[in-house]
C-alpha cells in the first residue's frame, strides 16, 4: 500500500463523481488535497469488520466487495465513484463489514481529523457527503426488491483454456459479435500500440484501463493462450474469466494461465466456453472440463454461424434472455406451443429453467430440439407409456414409477448429461433432507427432469447418490423467476398455470360416494356418468401443494414478460392424453398475445425480441459477405440447430 498526498494528476476523472460534482473548483481542490491515495492488489482488505471507522473512502478505480460474517456470498460490490465505510464513519460505529479489493483497486482516504478540518474549510463539502450517503441509503432500499439479479461483469478477460488454443475463427466471430454491442475490445497489440514502449503496470496505462471501465457497458479483454505479462494483468483487470477451450479435457496438470486465473477469480467468477465445429443437441465430455476448471456457468458454442457466439455476448452484457416453465401436470405441453409462437418470430432464448413438467418441456428446448419433436415425446413419456396409470402397492407411493423412469431415460437419452447439452438448463426440486430448493444445473438430465416431477405420494422420491430426498419443486417454487434471476441479468419469458382468482366448485358434498359405490359405478359405464363433477385426487394433491404459492406476487423485474395461457377448464392436471389440444390452443394464443404486448408498447416483450432483430441484422450481413450457395442457420425455423 502506498500513499501520497497530492491527487492533482487525477482531479480530471474526479470531477465525474457524482460527490464533486456540486462543488466549485476551489471547493474540489480542497477536497482533493485533504484525501490521501492508498493501492490495493487484488484480495487485499480495506477495512475489517469490528475495526474502528476513522476513516472515510472513495473508490478512485477497480472494485471492493462488502462482506460479512456468515453471508457465503458479498452483499454489495463498490465501484470508481463511490464511498466507503461513510455509515460507520459518520455515526461513529465499529465497521460493520469486512471491504476486500476484489480487482487491483485505488481509494482516496479521508481520515476524521482531516474532515473536520475541511468542514471547517469548506462547509459545501459536508451537504456533498451527507448527499451521498442519502443516496447509499436509496440504493439499500431498492436492494430488499422482491427479486435479487446475478451481478453484470463490468470487465472480462478471455483466455484460453487447456492445451489447445481456441481457433482464430473464435476470436473473429467474438470480435464481429461485440462490434456490434458498446463493449470495447483490448487486447496486446491495441495496448502496445496506443503506448508504446511502456510497461503495462505504467501509471498511463492503468489510468486509461480504468477510464475504459468506467465509460463503457463493458470491457473484454482478449488475454490469449499464454501466461503473458498481458494475459496476468487482464485476468488482474477483470470481474470475470472465461476460459475457451477446445476438445477433450486434457488430463496435464493446470497450465500456467489457468492456475493463475483459478488464483485470482472464485468459482462465481469465471465462466467455461466450449468450442465446437458444428452444432448438436448434446455432446460429452464437459464435465471432465468442469472438473478441471469448476465454473459458475458452462457454455457451448459452435462456429459454424454467429448464433452461439451472440448467445454468450449476452450473458456477458447482462442481456441473455430466459425462459422460465412452471409446473402444471398435463399443461405442460403450453410451454411448447408458446415456445414454438416466439421461435417463429426469431427469438433466441439463451438459458432455461423449470419446475416439475416444465422442467421436462424445457429440457428439450436446452437440447434444441423443436416443439414437434417435443410434442410428441409428450406422447411417448404420458400416453404411450402410461407412466401415471399404473397404480401400484402403496408402499412407497400410488403409482409404479418404473415406466416413468424407462420413458424419461429413453426420451432424454440414458447417458445425457445437463452439462452436455446446448444451452444452460436448470431443474428445480425440493430437497426433503434439508428441507430447502435445489436446483440441479448437473448429471443426468432424465434424472434432473424426474427429481424435479416427483409429486409426493403419487411418485417415490428421488434419492441422490449423497443420500438426498429429491421431490417436486411445486413445494417450494412452482414458477421458479428467482432461480433464474440467480443465474443471469437479462429479460425473462416466464410461463405458468396458476389461477388469476379465487375458483369456486359447484359440488354437493353429500353427493361424493364412498368405497363400494364408488367402485360400483366405475364398472358399470351409465352410473360412472352419474358420478359428481368434482376434481380427482391428483388434481387435488397438485392444488394443495401449490395453494401457498402466491402467483400475483413474482418477483418480475422490469423486463420480464408474464404469460398464462388460458386452458379449458375441463382439463384436469392428469389429462395427459389431450395434450396435442392444449399444445396447440396455447401456440395459437400465444402468437395473438405477443403481437398484442407489442401493440401496447411492452418494453418486456420488446427486449425478448430484440434478440430476433439482431438475428435478422447479422444474417443479412453474413449473407451480403458469403457465397450464393453458402448455408446459414434460419433464424425464424432455427433447423440448423438439430444437425
Amino acid at each position: 500500500m502506498s500513499g501520497s498526498s497530492s491527487v492533482l494528476a487525477w482531479s480530471s476523472a474526479l470531477e465525474e463523481f457524482a460527490l464533486f460534482r456540486t462543488l466549485s473548483s476551489e471547493q474540489r481542490l480542497k477536497a482533493l488535497n485533504a484525501m490521501v491515495r492508498q493501492d490495493l492488489v487484488r484480495g487485499q482488505m480495506l477495512v475489517a469488520q469490528g475495526g474502528p471507522s476513522d476513516s472515510l473512502f472513495l473508490v478512485l478505480h477497480g472494485a471492493l466487495a462488502v462482506r460479512k460474517t456468515g453471508y457465503l456470498e458479498p452483499i454489495a460490490e463498490l465501484r470508481a465513484g463511490e464511498l466507503v465505510g461513510e455509515i460507520g464513519f459518520f455515526a461513529n460505529v465499529p465497521r460493520t463489514a469486512d471491504v476486500i479489493a476484489i480487482r487491483d483497486t485505488s481509494v482516496l482516504a479521508l481520515t476524521r481529523p482531516a474532515y473536520q478540518k475541511l468542514v471547517a474549510e469548506a462547509p459545501a463539502i459536508v451537504e456533498a457527503l451527507l448527499a451521498a450517503l442519502a443516496q447509499r441509503f436509496a440504493r439499500e432500499t431498492a436492494r430488499i426488491a422482491p427479486f435479487r439479479t446475478s451481478p453484470k461483469a463490468r470487465t472480462v478477460a478471455l483466455i484460453g483454456g487447456g492445451v489447445e488454443p481456441p481457433p482464430v475463427t473464435f476470436d473473429r466471430r467474438m470480435r464481429e459479435g461485440l462490434a456490434a454491442t458498446n463493449a470495447e475490445i483490448v487486447d496486446a497489440a491495441r495496448l502496445h500500440a496506443m503506448f508504446p514502449g511502456r510497461a503495462l503496470d505504467a501509471h498511463e496505462v492503468t489510468e486509461w484501463l480504468n477510464k475504459l471501465e468506467h465509460t463503457a457497458p463493458l470491457v473484454v479483454y482478449l488475454a490469449g493462450h499464454e501466461a503473458s505479462p498481458w494475459a496476468r494483468k487482464a485476468i488482474r483487470q477483470a470481474d470475470m474469466v472465461v476460459f475457451a477451450c477446445r476438445g477433450e479435457a486434457p488430463a496435464a496438470v493446470l497450465t500456467d494461465i489457468e492456475a493463475f486465473a483459478c488464483e485470482v477469480h472464485s468459482i462465481s467468477a469465471r465462466r467455461l466456453v466450449r468450442i465446437h465445429d458444428k452444432r448438436s443437441g448434446a455432446v460429452s465430455g464437459t464435465a471432465a472440463w468442469l472438473a478441471r476448471l469448476p465454473s459458475f456457468m458452462h457454455h457451448h458454442v459452435a462456429l459454424e454461424d454467429q448464433v452461439d457466439i451472440d448467445s454468450l455476448i449476452r450473458f456477458l452484457c447482462g442481456r441473455a434472455v430466459g425462459f422460465v416453465a412452471a409446473g402444471g401436470g398435463s399443461f405442460g405441453t403450453a410451454h411448447v406451443g408458446i415456445y414454438k409462437a416466439f421461435r417463429e418470430r426469431g427469438v433466441m432464448f439463451d438459458i432455461f429453467v423449470g419446475t416439475s413438467v416444465g422442467s421436462a418441456m424445457v429440457a428439450g428446448f436446452a437440447k434444441n430440439l423443436e416443439a414437434e419433436h417435443l410434442e410428441r415425446g409428450t406422447h411417448e413419456i404420458f400416453v404411450k407409456s402410461r407412466s401415471f396409470r399404473r397404480p401400484t402397492w402403496p408402499r412407497y407411493s400410488l403409482l409404479d414409477h418404473k415406466a416413468f423412469d424407462r420413458a424419461l431415460a429413453q426420451q432424454y437419452g440414458p447417458d445425457c448429461r445437463i452439462e452436455d447439452i446446448w444451452r444452460p438448463f436448470a431443474a428445480v426440486a425440493t430437497n426433503l433432507s434439508t428441507h430447502s430448493l435445489e436446483l440441479i444445473r448437473s448429471g443426468p438430465l432424465w434424472q434432473a427432469v424426474r427429481a424435479s416431477s416427483a409429486i409426493p405420494g403419487l411418485l417415490p422420491p428421488f434419492y441422490t447418490r449423497e443420500g438426498a430426498m429429491l421431490v417436486d419443486g411445486c413445494l417450494i417454487d412452482n414458477v421458479p423467476l428467482a432461480s433464474m434471476h440467480q443465474l443471469k441479468s437479462g429479460p425473462n419469458l416466464i410461463v405458468h398455470f396458476g389461477e388469476p382468482a379465487a375458483e369456486m366448485f359447484d359440488v354437493d358434498y353429500e353427493s361424493l360416494p364412498g368405497r363400494l359405490e364408488l367402485i360400483a359405478a366405475m364398472l358399470t359405464p351409465f352410473r360412472k356418468k352419474l358420478l359428481p363433477e368434482a376434481p380427482s385426487a391428483v388434481n387435488v394433491l397438485w392444488r394443495s401443494l401449490v395453494a401457498h404459492q402466491r402467483y400475483d406476487t413474482l418477483p418480475t423485474g422490469p423486463f420480464d414478460t408474464v404469460m398464462r395461457p388460458p386452458l379449458p377448464l375441463d382439463i384436469d392436471v392428469t389429462d395427459f392424453d389431450r395434450h396435442t389440444e392444449i399444445f396447440e390452443a396455447s401456440y395459437a394464443w400465444a402468437k395473438e398475445a405477443i403481437v398484442a404486448l407489442e401493440a401496447g408498447g411492452s418494453t418486456a416483450i420488446a427486449a425478448i425480441l430484440d434478440t430476433a432483430a439482431l438475428e435478422r441484422r447479422q444474417t443479412a450481413a453474413s449473407v451480403s459477405s458469403r457465397a450464393p450457395n453458402s448455408r446459414l442457420a434460419s433464424a425464424a425455423g432455427f433447423s440448423a440447430l438439430n444437425r
